[in-house]
């Protein structure tokens, strides 16, 4: 029973809705609740992460890590897409919805900061020209179904330079409090050893604008980092209201 759903359609519809909270799922992101001071809040958790990653770059993987380059997939409103830009020379960002670009937009202009480009994205990052000193992709693959999330990953390595540093994070599991979602999607469902398969399609889909989230092959995903980093592979977890994760962030070598 397949499950590719078109994941693009939701972000678009969650762009128009609720932007803020689609970011970062916490109730003072939500659309009704902001204001300049929650604004301010929620750009400020974005320079704390960038500042942490950069700071741990140079800590364990490169001494001297001053990218000039760098690609945000998946922007969003530009939260982690301004820290970023405020320390390199160009930034490129992309989103799959206007509504989040458009917001983002406003956002760099905000921090007067000339040296930004957005780009609408797409599953073979068409629109998007390396080599990239830096690139960063965290809370987002993990809303986009790994049959096309493996590809996306290759595609950012491949824009990455030699040398250069990425930041990818995927979630892998979560808590068995989320299968009550999973229930209507089919009549009955099966044992097989430690598996559950589901048996008579019941056709029933989540509504637009639902933030799903997928569980990525960490094997798969190490495969396809072992194939052009260095070492170390730093592996941070990550856990988000019970989703399991691991945040890699690591150099290529080759």
């Amino acid at each position: 029973m397949s499950d590719l759903r078109d994941t693009d359609n939701d972000w678009k519809r969650v762009a128009k809705d609720d932007p803020f909270w689609g970011v970062l799922s916490r109730d003072q992101f939500r659309k009704e609740s902001m204001s300049d001071e929650r604004l301010a809040e929620f750009m400020a958790t974005g320079e704390r992460f960038i500042g942490d990653i950069f700071g741990l770059v140079k800590a364990h993987v490169v001494k001297d890590f001053a990218p000039k380059r760098a690609l945000d997939f998946g922007c969003g409103v530009g939260r982690l897409l301004v820290p970023i830009a405020r320390r390199v020379r160009e930034a490129v960002g992309v989103d799959v919805a206007p509504a989040m670009l458009e917001l983002a937009a406003k956002h760099v202009a905000a921090a007067r900061l000339g040296n930004v480009t957005l780009q609408t994205s797409d599953d073979a990052l068409s629109n998007v020209d390396g080599p990239f000193d830096f690139v960063n992709c965290y809370i987002v693959l993990q809303h986009i179904p790994p049959e096309r999330g493996y590809g996306l990953i290759d595609a950012m390595i491949e824009r990455l330079a030699i040398g250069g540093v990425a930041s990818l994070q995927v979630t892998y599991a979560k808590s068995r409090s989320f299968w009550k979602y999973e229930e209507p999607r089919a009549r009955y469902y099966r044992r097989d050893g430690r598996g559950i398969i589901d048996m008579v399609d019941s056709g029933w889909k989540a509504p637009e604008g639902t933030i799903n989230m997928y569980d990525y092959d960490l094997n798969q995903v190490m495969a396809q980092i072992a194939l052009a980093a260095g070492h170390p592979v730093i592996t941070l977890p990550t856990t988000d209201d019970d989703h399991l994760g691991v945040h890699f962030v690591f150099q290529r070598a080759r």
